[in-house]
């Protein structure tokens, strides 16, 4: 097999000590970055190798996967990625076996988001891509993404079947965002590293969906290609720049005009509680009493 990211070798390269399994929109760009500039942290350039996920690069085998991490040395105590397709059950299944198979000892790290922040978001970003043409009312009900992927104690209980509750941690976008430094001491510590080390990353929030959703949808739909065509790091890196380059000197600009934010009327959210109440009152067991549950239950 060749090596994609052309030294010809796997020598220093370890797999995933932890993943970032999601939840989508949650922040885990942000976390991702925070994570990757810890100095005993490793992480791939490209945050989201969706290796385990059957449907997208799971046939490239362990080896492919392996060659997505950079070479360490005895100085990085972590090495992880973040896809967060890894919790988007019932829609790609299998995920948490797969990686029990190959890695037993990993730690898992979970984001979640007040769900209906979470849903608009998701929206947006759909809207922008050119993915979703339905209002929101309508597309919200309508495509079992949308509820599925806010179903965060459902997506614990696939990993619960193959892993330990210890090698588990759940925290809340709200605390990462409100209480920074005090959640990245809890997640570094959990993943083995310094939890003392505060990054300067830390004062930056990354990829917000508003900023994202004033771009033109012909970018975001070529980033997508790419990124699911040219899985390597390297390549994918090298081909959106020429492509957004070519683009560019086509057109003269990639930017469309911002698209108005996204309100989710008071009946729609009060049925979303309705649908997701039972999924955040056991959700409650991973985030404790303090949880406030977003006003849902």
């Amino acid at each position: 097999m060749t090596d994609d990211d052309g030294d010809g070798t796997d020598h220093g390269r370890r797999l995933p000590t932890f993943l970032l399994i999601g939840a989508m929109k949650a922040g885990t760009t942000s976390l991702y970055h925070y994570l990757g500039a810890h100095p005993q942290v490793a992480v791939p350039q490209y945050k989201a190798p969706e290796f385990f996920v059957e449907e997208s690069n799971w046939h490239r085998g362990i080896d492919w996967y392996r060659r997505q991490f950079p070479v360490t040395g005895p100085e990085v105590l972590a090495v992880g990625e973040a896809s967060n397709s890894y919790a988007k059950h019932p829609r790609y299944r299998g995920v948490p076996a797969r990686i029990a198979a190959h890695l037993p000892d990993v730690r898992l790290l979970y984001v979640v988001r007040d769900p209906v922040a979470r849903i608009r978001s998701h929206y947006e970003t759909r809207a922008a891509e050119g993915s979703e043409r339905a209002p929101l009312a309508e597309a919200v009900f309508a495509d079992p993404i949308y509820l599925d992927y806010s179903r965060y104690a459902l997506q614990i209980d696939q990993y619960l079947e193959h892993f330990p509750r210890e090698q588990l941690l759940v925290i809340t976008s709200e605390s990462l965002r409100r209480s920074r430094e005090a959640t990245m001491r809890r997640v570094y510590d959990f993943i083995g590293v310094d939890p003392d080390h505060a990054p300067a990353e830390l004062d930056r929030d990354f990829y917000r969906t508003s900023d994202r959703a004033a771009r033109s949808p012909v970018p975001l739909a070529l980033r997508k290609f790419l990124k699911h065509r040219f899985p390597s790091t390297r390549r994918f890196k090298e081909l959106e720049t020429n492509t957004l380059g070519a683009l560019r000197r086509v057109t003269g600009r990639t930017d469309a005009p911002a698209r108005p934010a996204v309100t989710v009327p008071d009946d729609v959210r009060a049925r979303i509680a309705v649908e997701l109440a039972d999924d955040v009152r056991r959700l409650r067991g991973h985030l404790g009493a303090d949880f406030d549950g977003w006003g849902i239950a």
